[in-house]
C-alpha cells in the first residue's frame, strides 16, 4: 500500500549504477513479512537504535501511534531483511534515492528491494539486481471509488462489473496489487498510467500482462492472499528469477506466524 519512497528523507542521486555481479546474490527473490501489532510495541521500540538519525527524526514527527508503528516496523524489517541476504549488522545499512525517488542501498547496488505496508502487515522483497515490486492491501479496504476508467482498462472494468457483487472487491484488489507491484518495479510509481496495462490469467492461473503499452516485457508476476485479511502481488524482471517459487520468510526480531508458505505464480487465488 505504501512504499519505500514515502519513508526516508534520502539524498538525491543520479540513476543507479548497473547492478554488480555478486556470487553471493540470492538465486531468487526473498520475501520477508512481519506483523504489525500494538502487543509487540516493546519489541519494536527496543530496536529503535538500529535506525539512523534521519529515520528516528522522521518517526518522531508521526503523531498517530498506528502510523508510527507501521513506519517503524517497515524500517526495521528492511534492515533485517538486507542483513539476512548479506552478512552485515542491520544498523550499518545506508540508503540513497534515485532519479525517480526510488530508494536503493548505498553500498550494495546489486541488491534491489521493495517495501509495502498496510493495516497489520509489512512486507519487504529483496532480489539481486534488476527491478522488483511488492504491494500488499487489506481485503477490508473500500475500493469502489477506484473502479473507474483511470485505474482499469475498459475490458477489465467490464469484466469486474460482470462479476457477482460479493466477488468484485477481491477481483479489483487482485488487479490493483499487480499494477502497483508493476509500477513499483518499474520505478515510476503512480506515474504509470494504470488504465494502459491490464492482467489476464493464463490457463495455469499465473498472472500475465494482457495489455503492455507502458511496461516492458520480460516480467514475472505473483498474486496471492495472505490469510483472511490481505491480498498481495509481486513483480520481478523475469530474466533475474532462477525459480518460480518464493518462500515467505520472517526474521527473528519481528514476529510473523505465516513463514514457510511457498508462493507460486500459478497458485489458486
Amino acid at each position: 500500500m505504501l512504499d519505500a519512497a514515502s519513508l526516508w528523507p534520502l539524498r538525491m542521486t543520479g540513476p543507479a549504477s548497473p547492478p554488480a555481479k555478486d556470487a553471493r546474490a540470492p538465486a531468487t527473490p526473498r520475501l520477508f513479512l512481519a506483523e504489525v501489532d500494538a502487543a509487540h510495541d516493546a519489541v519494536y521500540e527496543a530496536q529503535l537504535g538500529l535506525l539512523d538519525a534521519d529515520e528516528r527524526a522522521r518517526l518522531a514527527r508521526l503523531r498517530l501511534a498506528p502510523v508510527r508503528r507501521e513506519a517503524l516496523v517497515a524500517r526495521l524489517l528492511l534492515r533485517h531483511a538486507l542483513s539476512a541476504c548479506r552478512p552485515r549488522p542491520p544498523q550499518d545499512w545506508r540508503y540513497l534515492r534515485g532519479v525517480y525517488g526510488r530508494p536503493r542501498v548505498a553500498d550494495a547496488p546489486e541488491l534491489s528491494f521493495s517495501l509495502s505496508h498496510c493495516a497489520g502487515l509489512v512486507g519487504c522483497l529483496v532480489a539481486p539486481g534488476g527491478r522488483v515490486g511488492l504491494d500488499l492491501e487489506p481485503r477490508a479496504r473500500d475500493t469502489q471509488e477506484l473502479w473507474n476508467a483511470r485505474t482499469l482498462a475498459p475490458d477489465e472494468l467490464a469484466a469486474l462489473l460482470a462479476q457477482a457483487p460479493e466477488q468484485r472487491a477481491d477481483a479489483f484488489l487482485r488487479s490493483w496489487t499487480l499494477k502497483e507491484a508493476c509500477a513499483k518495479a518499474g520505478g515510476r510509481g503512480l506515474r504509470l498510467p494504470f488504465e494502459r496495462i491490464a492482467f489476464a490469467h493464463a490457463d495455469d492461473g499465473a498472472p500475465r500482462l494482457q495489455r503492455d503499452r507502458a511496461v516492458p516485457p520480460a516480467w514475472r508476476f505473483w498474486s496471492f492472499r495472505l490469510g483472511a485479511a490481505h491480498i498481495g502481488a509481486i513483480a520481478v524482471r523475469r530474466r533475474r528469477v532462477a525459480a518460480q517459487a518464493i518462500t515467505i520468510e520472517s526474521v527473528p526480531a519481528l514476529p510473523y506466524r505465516g513463514a514457510g508458505r511457498v508462493l507460486r505464480p500459478a497458485d489458486p487465488f
